[in-house]
């Protein structure tokens, strides 16, 4: 899988969130678990665990409890379940019977892979926090949608500038987003911002990864954005 490939499957990804968000949070909910599961299907391949099918449970069943949980609860229920999951990846190690070898990477690896299921519920409590977490949502998703495109058309020539380009990206799809809403520009830019940086942050770390060329690794890291997007979206329903 190319780079352009994985960006045109984050855009995708990204507009599936943005409509589901102006359905209301139950469409919100199904489509963060989706993003969760789409995470779990590669998520194990692209680090490279001695045991995926172990990880790709964990994470699936992380994802879709919360979206329930961000739905039905609270802040507070979410936070239980991020601390359940470290005690189901153990569960889940405890019962494998193949000698559970290079036990720690498989514990960090499957622990890291249900938070970032986790976090994309964060996208559901957004909705909720305030009667502006719509927009919140909606800002930092355009964001990440005009960041990613600005990235994939630059030639490979420049690539060494794809860092900036995705923050200065974040920023003007954040600016955008004012066109349509009334939320206070200094924090619609500061959103983008931050937005641009963990897409290059995780565009640094991870996609230097081998496996990151293979179809499922791949969709795995485009799925990435989405979900620690969220809590930049979080963190904006708030301030608002």
């Amino acid at each position: 899988m190319s780079a352009k490939a994985r960006a045109v499957i984050t855009i995708v990804g990204a507009a599936l969130l943005l409509g589901a968000s102006l359905l209301g949070s139950e469409a919100t909910a199904v489509a963060s678990a989706l993003i969760g599961i789409v995470l779990a299907i590669g998520w194990p391949y692209l680090i490279e665990l001695p045991h995926p099918g172990a990880a790709r449970r964990v994470i699936v069943g992380t994802s879709i409890a919360a979206a329930l949980v961000a739905y039905f609860f609270s802040m507070r229920e979410l936070t239980f379940l991020a601390g359940f999951v470290v005690i189901a990846a153990f569960v889940a190690e405890m019962a494998r019977k193949d000698g559970r070898p290079r036990l720690l990477e498989q514990i960090s690896g499957t622990v890291s892979g249900a938070m970032l299921g986790l976090m994309s519920a964060l996208w559901v409590r957004s909705l909720s926090v305030t009667e502006l977490g719509g927009q919140a949502v909606r800002a930092v998703l355009l964001a990440i949608i005009v960041a990613t495109f600005l990235e994939m058309l630059i030639p490979h020539s420049l690539k060494h500038l794809r860092h900036i380009v995705y923050i200065a990206g974040g920023f003007i799809g954040a600016l955008m987003f004012l066109l349509f809403a009334e939320i206070p520009w200094y924090w619609a830019a500061i959103s983008g911002i931050v937005a641009g940086i963990i897409l290059a942050v995780f565009d640094s770390i991870l996609r230097r990864l081998p496996p990151a060329t293979r179809r499922r690794p791949g969709t795995a890291l485009a799925m990435v954005p989405l979900c620690a997007g969220a809590l930049v979206s979080y963190c904006l329903s708030l301030l608002l």
